[in-house]
């Protein structure tokens, strides 16, 4: 972000494209998307950037729109079974997330990793929510996230269960059947019992990356 060289930078920023008085700040991701966030005395401002530096959109939150806001160590958006090796361990003590949801819209999650150094980058969820508790304490709390989550339903986990082997079964059979020389029964036997053991098993995850590729959810 060349635009953005430090702290100051970036608190300057906010203020200017905010035009308000910036409270506490950071940049975060939500999902894949570059953040800048601030929380002024009314509203939490988002400002969506390229990686560039450049602005895409923005958004603010009234602090009248929000439900709650809460602060947590780590990444929440990351089921904590997906978070197995030491490297994800070391990862997860150098982010923070803000989790937040507005009226009229999805639990949303935004990462704050310790790079950039910004302030402690990563501490910047528990700035922006210490500040919030000021203003507004009542909107501070640990939610039920469980409650919170896209609900999963039967239905769609067996249509995504269908797809997942139809297509793994279509591909493997194929391929399998040019290198055992047309043998179709083979092959036909090794692409269904491939597609159906990937079926169960991701079908039931696709919610979990969306969330972790959107934010949201």
């Amino acid at each position: 972000m060349s635009q953005v060289k430090n702290s100051d930078e970036l608190r300057t920023r906010l203020m200017q494209d905010s035009g308000e008085d910036i409270l506490a700040f950071g940049w975060g991701v939500i999902g894949m998307k570059n953040v800048f966030v601030g929380l002024t005395p009314t509203a939490l401002f988002i400002e969506y950037v390229s990686f560039s530096g450049s602005m895409k959109e923005t958004k603010r939150i009234a602090l009248e729109e929000l439900i709650f806001a809460f602060a947590q160590k780590g990444d929440a958006s990351t089921p904590g079974l997906m978070k197995w090796n030491y490297q994800s361990r070391v990862t997860e003590g150098l982010t923070g997330t803000l989790l937040y949801k507005e009226n009229l819209g999805k639990l949303t999650h935004i990462l704050f990793r310790k790079i950039p150094n910004h302030e402690t980058n990563d501490k910047a969820p528990f700035r922006i929510t210490e500040k919030l508790s000021a203003i507004k304490p009542a909107l501070v709390y640990m939610p039920d996230l469980k409650s919170m989550r896209d609900k999963q339903t039967k239905g769609g986990c067996f249509r995504r269960f269908a797809v997942i082997s139809l297509v793994v079964t279509v591909v493997l059979t194929t391929v399998f059947m040019f290198a055992a020389g047309g043998d179709w029964g083979q092959s036909a036997t090794i692409g269904i019992a491939a597609g159906v053991i990937l079926g169960a098993v991701f079908a039931p995850l696709i919610p979990i990356f969306k969330r972790m590729i959107t934010g949201q959810g």
